[in-house]
């Protein structure tokens, strides 16, 4: 049998959160010309989000809601009137995370080429539907995955629902991310191996101490899994 590869997708395969401190940094500036604290800004608008993800999931125009009400917010907090085109340049500012190009992260496409003739590779994702395939379409990515699954949130039943549904066995499957929370420890969780590969802009929510670190294989670039699964010989070809 085939080892399997489930493999995460923001921050493992091409970036992601950096476009996203791109934009906060870009609400904080926006709010310093109003004359607010742009740290205090930014930690607004970090709250903001966090509380209204359980709510309204990942979609980016929530995003650009959550920036718009971190406005109203330092507003309302300093006696300060809301003002439309301020509101609606902060707006644009939450948009812009679905304008930013593709950027793979290093080596990526060629370990997954060489690969999927010797793993079967499932993508796992989570995030907005639309917004997570377009990316995948975008990356040029898909053609190397037997499947495609977004989901609302990456856990242990989610990961033990693939397990079963494609008739994996445990010993030979693996999830692969950036996540210690939704990728490495949902893996341990649900009894299959964990593949961490860091990534040094890793979304503050995503921080987790890991369950058994003993029980982790990490990377330190995703380009590592050649030698793991075929050989150090293969590892090391150009």
């Amino acid at each position: 049998m085939k080892p399997t590869l489930i493999v995460d997708a923001d921050d493992t395969l091409w970036e992601n959160n950096i476009f996203y401190e791109k934009c906060f940094a870009a609400f904080a500036d926006l709010m310093a010309e109003q004359g607010f604290e742009p740290e205090e800004a930014q930690r607004l608008a970090d709250a903001v989000e966090r509380e209204r993800i359980p709510l309204v999931g990942y979609a980016p125009e929530e995003f650009a809601r959550s920036l718009v009400i971190a406005y109203q917010r330092l507003g309302q907090r300093y006696g300060r009137a809301f003002e439309d085109g301020v509101a609606d340049a902060v707006w644009e500012i939450g948009q812009q995370v679905v304008a930013y190009p593709i950027l793979l992260l290093e080596g990526v496409e060629e370990t997954l080429a060489r690969l999927s003739g010797h793993c079967r590779l499932i993508l796992l994702t989570k995030g907005d539907e639309e917004v997570q395939e377009g990316k995948l379409a975008r990356s040029g990515l898909g053609h190397f995955f037997e499947s495609v699954h977004v989901v609302y949130e990456k856990d242990a039943t989610v990961l033990r629902d693939l397990v079963a549904r494609y008739g994996l066995r445990p010993d030979q499957t693996w999830m692969v991310g950036n996540s210690p929370r939704s990728d490495v420890n949902p893996a341990l969780e649900a009894g299959i191996g964990a593949i961490y590969v860091p990534h040094p802009n890793t979304w503050t929510m995503e921080h987790q101490d890991i369950l058994d670190p003993e029980q982790v294989v990490t990377l330190e670039r995703f380009a590592e899994l050649t030698a793991l699964f075929l050989g150090p010989d293969r590892g090391q070809e150009q």
